[in-house]
């Protein structure tokens, strides 16, 4: 007689073959695999070894991350753990230029504990050819050496290409063109983007850049977290903007964000070159940075400071408290926009987003009139369509990632002083 590992019984269900209505339903998990959908008062027709009840809980397919960083593999598991304890088990890592070749990524990540697929990044791949000059452009041999090196882990099921495109101010028109081509010759792959300028003054021209990619070779581009691309309230309306155009022009160009009014980023990165804070908005000044690792971690910043962590400790993290809230929301709440953690460690301390982003989006969204279907879509079959996964629907023989929570009490509580903290419910 066959048998059963689990059932998850009696639950308010979403995403039963893709139906976001809430219904009352049990499920069975048989070898990792969803063995079928049961009403919930069903009787299952062989023995179950283990029974959760799920009575007065919310029950949703895992959640997808389309843009979080698993690429500094010396830190086995703090963002995985992180992920994880969101509800979420399925990630795309590897961007903003950071995604090595492919082979190296599965060495490095042999054992999982989420569904982790990888981008090969620009920077990566600059890298390779022997560029260690991020403002230095890449000469026509060193451009079809990368793309031959993009070429193979494309072959090998890399899911596309990631640009960090201000991290590397060298990159040229002639990098990204001829890197976006490789990837346009394959069906199901994407290029994300971490666009080239995020201020106040150019960002708007940025992911135009980015849309005419999408224009010229017909290919799917994801805007990375485009509310800190933009930052203050008419870019990021600006943005959403110009997104909307291209998708009525039939461009394939997506978005994601996270919930907070700060960004983060590395100390030694070009992001904190020599007169950035002109490029922001008016009134930002140097006392909005604060560092979340290094030798002033949670203190606010002076420009001696920060000229200390860019040449002590680069790989430390500076969190940016610049951004609009309201702009933010109301992104997060726009209807094409995934939500995604851009969840980063280097060690020593990090962004709350990297424990807090989903529960958090789920409020935001919530605040913003959603019912709870149409939010979880944002965090399920919106990504896994964007990424081209089998994820995020509750069906017969499916994979059995299933998240349970208390939808009363699903609460983030990662602050910028307890950024680990991880969600109740």
């Amino acid at each position: 007689m066959p048998s059963y590992d689990l059932l998850i019984k009696g639950g308010v269900v979403f995403g039963v073959d893709g139906d976001f209505e809430p219904r009352r339903a049990s499920i069975l998990i048989s070898d990792g695999k969803i063995a079928g959908v049961l009403p919930p008062e069903a009787d299952v027709d062989a023995p179950v070894a283990e029974t959760f009840d799920a009575d007065g809980l919310y029950v949703s397919p895992g959640l997808i991350d389309s843009h979080m960083h698993d690429e500094y593999f010396q830190d086995p598991n703090t963002v995985q753990w992180a992920m994880i304890r969101q509800g979420v088990t399925t990630c795309l890592a590897g961007h903003c230029g950071l995604g090595p070749k492919l082979e190296k990524s599965m060495a490095e990540r042999k054992h999982p504990w989420l569904h982790i697929s990888y981008l090969v990044g620009n920077r990566a791949l600059r890298e390779e050819v022997g560029i260690t000059d991020n403002y230095a452009s890449a000469t026509p041999s060193q451009i079809e050496g990368m793309c031959e090196s993009l070429r193979e882990s494309l072959d090998r099921g890399a899911l596309g290409l990631s640009f960090g495109l201000e991290y590397a101010p060298g990159t040229s028109a002639a990098e990204v063109d001829a890197l976006s081509a490789v990837v346009a010759r394959y069906d199901d792959r994407l290029i994300t983007v971490h666009i080239r300028y995020a201020d106040a003054v150019r960002c708007l021209g940025a992911i135009t850049e980015m849309i005419d990619v999408a224009r010229k070779h017909r290919v799917r581009v994801q805007i990375s977290h485009l509310g800190s691309m933009t930052m203050i309230e008419r870019c990021v309306t600006g943005g959403m903007e110009l997104i909307d155009a291209a998708k009525r022009e039939g461009l394939d160009v997506r978005f994601d964000c996270y919930p907070y009014d700060a960004w983060c980023g590395k100390a030694g990165s070009a992001l904190f070159d020599d007169g950035f804070l002109e490029t922001w908005a008016k009134n930002n000044t140097i006392e909005d940075l604060e560092a979340a690792s290094g030798p002033f971690k949670g203190e606010r910043l002076t420009l001696e400071k920060l000229a200390v962590m860019r040449g002590d400790d680069p790989l430390s993290l500076i969190v940016c408290h610049i951004m609009d809230d309201g702009a933010i929301r109301d992104c997060i709440a726009h209807p094409d926009c995934m939500i995604a953690s851009d969840a980063l460690y280097t060690g020593g301390g990090a962004h709350p987003r990297i424990a807090g982003t989903f529960p958090r989006a789920l409020k935001t969204l919530r605040d913003k009139g959603y019912s709870w279907g149409d939010a979880l879509k944002k965090m399920t079959v919106m990504p896994a369509d964007s990424l081209s996964l089998i994820y995020g629907k509750l069906c017969a023989g499916s994979v059995a990632d299933v998240l349970v929570f208390d939808h009363e009490n699903f609460i983030d509580h990662a602050t910028y002083q307890d950024q680990f903290s991880q969600p109740s419910g």
